[in-house]
């Protein structure tokens, strides 16, 4: 069985209003050695991650530790944004009620979505049989998943995914083998 490790990056430094060039928090440097360090990795052939600072710093320590090799892949982003939302739980809630409209400027819910479910099945696809890792967002990871019980997921099901957290699905089937877990003692 080929396995696809989804894990959402770790606890992020907050500077300024864009979301996409925050690097990971000092806690969240720590919840990335953690995360390094599980075993799971001895399984991971080739690990993917979202250009963001954030999803690349939390995967980084495991490519070096494991010696995998690590590919950015744009696809594999937050959503768009145009500015950090005051309310983001409350904007979230709204995505997932509104899956085609935008959110105060952001892409759609649906739109990342699409984006997210067709790139992980072209990672897949392109290494067959291959046991993969992608390091990516919360909100993209959460709409895969819920795109697998084609469904729109529920704000308690985001708020399920902790920050450094493992999921897992299994490239034949595409059915989620192991939820949200958090592996790291710090979180």
């Amino acid at each position: 069985m080929a396995l696809l490790y989804l894990i959402r990056h770790a606890r992020v430094q907050m500077r300024g209003d864009v979301a996409e060039r925050w690097p990971l928090s000092e806690r969240g440097r720590l919840e990335a050695g953690t995360l390094a360090r599980q075993d799971f990795w001895r399984e991971v052939e080739l690990i993917f991650s979202s250009p963001e600072p954030k999803a690349l710093q939390t995967a980084e320590p495991a490519a070096r530790r494991w010696c995998v090799p690590l590919v950015t892949v744009d696809c594999l982003r937050e959503l768009r944004r145009p500015r950090l939302l005051p309310d983001y739980q409350t904007a979230v809630a709204r995505f997932f009620a509104n899956p085609e409209s935008s959110v105060a400027g952001c892409e759609p819910a649906a739109q990342v979505a699409e984006r997210i479910t067709r790139c992980l099945k072209e990672l897949v696809a392109a290494h067959p049989e291959q046991t993969l890792a992608v390091v990516s967002h919360g909100l993209a990871l959460t709409l895969f998943l819920a795109q697998l019980k084609d469904r729109w997921p529920t704000l308690a099901e985001w708020s399920a995914a902790p920050f450094a957290g493992l999921a897992v699905v299994d490239t034949i089937t595409w059915h989620l083998v192991k939820d949200w877990s958090s592996v790291c003692e710090t979180t």
